[in-house]
């Protein structure tokens, strides 16, 4: 899928706009110059000069606003596509209840099988790409992860 430049400039460029009208409503820090909308600012202040720079270099080329890869044409790949997103909601909506470990083997197994890992290996690979992704979030860099469940059996 190819977006037009002067289209993915225009989109960067309202993101970065969004950016900074948001950080514009952080609290300001007492006693100090900076706060915690200095680096969201300068973040979207960037973005906005990107996509300004990309709308302009995008502009009269004559190349269409959109166009389609092969994938598009292929029902199964637009399947997947949409699948993914489905994913991503159904973790959303379910991990605060059903807890990470859970959620996540679900969650792998079903993207696993869509895009066509051999069906004995997706239960173990879930679940040592979860203990993984747990270890890294939950020892490492200390984000709590929902155990949901599972609560009875957390360490």
């Amino acid at each position: 899928m190819k977006l037009n430049d002067a289209l993915s400039g225009l989109l960067i460029l309202i993101f970065g706009t969004a950016v900074v009208v948001n950080a514009r409503t952080f609290p300001s820090m007492a006693s100090q110059s900076t706060g915690p909308s200095l680096f969201p600012t300068l973040i979207g202040g960037g973005l906005i000069l990107c996509g300004l720079a990309l709308a302009w270099s995008g502009r009269g080329r004559g190349a269409p606003w959109f166009q389609a890869d092969d994938w598009v044409r292929r029902p199964r790949m637009v399947l997947n596509f949409g699948l993914v997103f489905a994913d991503l909601v159904f973790y959303a909506i379910a991990v605060g209840r059903l807890g990470f470990f859970i959620t996540a083997v679900i969650f792998l197994s079903v993207l696993m099988l869509a895009f066509g890992v051999r069906r004995p290996r997706i239960v173990p690979l879930a679940l040592a790409v979860t203990m993984v992704i747990h270890y890294a979030f939950y020892s490492l860099l200390r984000v709590p992860l929902p155990w949901g469940v599972l609560e009875g059996i957390a360490w």
